[in-house]
């Protein structure tokens, strides 16, 4: 299965009966037959139910494909399910290539939610190559699937270092999109780093329980900003829109302070401009935990682009480049020794001497 093969593989199947022993051939055409072409595309994307357009997870996995596209000459497709009982069927739609000659060379699931139909096609489509972002699936079961994971903690200690640095009232909180081990490795890391720099701060959690509604992150956000916490962290989708939004409505009843949110996945500053098509200083998005998901949707496209797919397990942390924190220094200046002080914990989990947790560890 290579990129190098597409277009090489040609079928014309001509049914042929003799006729007694004249010699005379019947040839068989059935006009309803499907079509049989060149499968146009080398890879297929099923995205989150989140949706793109979500300025984070299944954007920054866009951008991925989008890169490789670019690097390589590779084409994709792509579909959006609303729900999560659609991906086994998109998925294995994929797999059949019902019309096409060649199957793909790679379809892509995106997220921890789409480990159940990806399990069901792997089995029964056993060549077909499978990798899904977000979700540990047994190599030693599932051969061809590759399971693209990442340090979350290690990212979201980075942030939360920075919150307990800039907050003014002591207080951070953290909104994730449900109360699931996935984004509560992202809550552990964000108190950690959060209490790593400012012993004893205190911290608020809740869960949208939606990947979508930005009405109801915006409305705990709102909970949260009333009751004198300054800084919150969002993981929870395009529901973590909704944190933005909340932070730019309250800062100007604080006239004391900043209310500030913290980006995940994607680069998010710009968000926290008053014009996002146009954004300039100031931003109230102080910094975003950025979730390096194109990196590791173009290096599953380049194992098989280069006839290298393996299939198991890849890794992305701190020490690879797999996460990272957003500074820009054109929308907010963050003072040095701040900067420098996150920079020493990212030091610090790099080579082992600062452990963070990858769950809640508190009660």
């Amino acid at each position: 299965m290579s990129f190098s093969n597409k277009g090489m593989i040609a079928a014309v199947v001509i049914v042929i009966i003799a006729v007694g022993a004249v010699g005379a051939y019947i040839v068989i055409y059935n006009p309803f037959a499907p079509a049989i072409v060149d499968n146009p595309n080398d890879v297929a994307i099923v995205f989150a139910t989140g949706g793109l357009g979500d300025k984070s997870f299944n954007d920054g996995c866009l951008a991925g494909a989008e890169d490789a596209e670019t690097e390589f000459g590779i084409d994709f497709t792509y579909v959006e399910p609303t729900a999560i009982t659609d991906y086994e069927g998109f998925i294995r739609t994929y797999a059949e290539h019902a019309g096409y000659i060649q199957p793909y060379d790679l379809i892509i699931s995106i997220g921890f939610d789409q480990a159940d139909a990806v399990m069901a096609v792997a089995e029964d489509f056993p060549n077909q190559y499978i990798a899904i972002v977000d979700m540990f699936i047994d190599p030693e079961t599932y051969p061809n699937v590759t399971s693209l994971l990442f340090a979350e903690h290690e990212g979201s200690a980075l942030v939360g270092a920075m919150a307990g640095l800039m907050s003014y009232t002591d207080k951070v909180g953290f909104v994730g999109g449900m109360d699931i081990p996935l984004i509560n490795k992202f809550a552990a890391g964000y108190v950690f780093g959060a209490n790593y720099t400012n012993e004893g701060i205190n911290y608020t959690i809740a869960y949208t329980n939606d990947w979508v509604d930005t009405a109801v992150g915006q409305t705990l956000a709102d909970g949260m900003y009333a009751a004198g916490t300054d800084v919150i962290f969002a993981a929870a989708g395009r529901s973590g829109l909704g944190v933005i939004d909340s932070a730019k409505a309250n800062n100007a009843s604080h006239a004391a302070y900043k209310t500030w949110a913290i980006g995940v996945d994607s680069p998010q500053m710009y968000l926290g401009c008053a014009d996002t098509e146009n954004p300039v200083a100031p931003t109230l998005v102080m910094t975003t935990m950025l979730k390096r998901v194109d990196v590791a949707v173009y290096d599953i496209i380049e194992q098989v682009v280069d006839d290298a797919y393996t299939g198991g397990l890849m890794f992305f942390t701190l020490a690879n480049g797999g996460h990272d924190y957003e500074i820009n220094s054109d929308l907010l200046v963050i003072a040095p020794a701040i900067l420098a002080e996150v920079d020493a914990l990212k030091a610090a989990i790099i080579d082992g001497t600062v452990v963070v947790p990858d769950e809640i560890y508190w009660t």
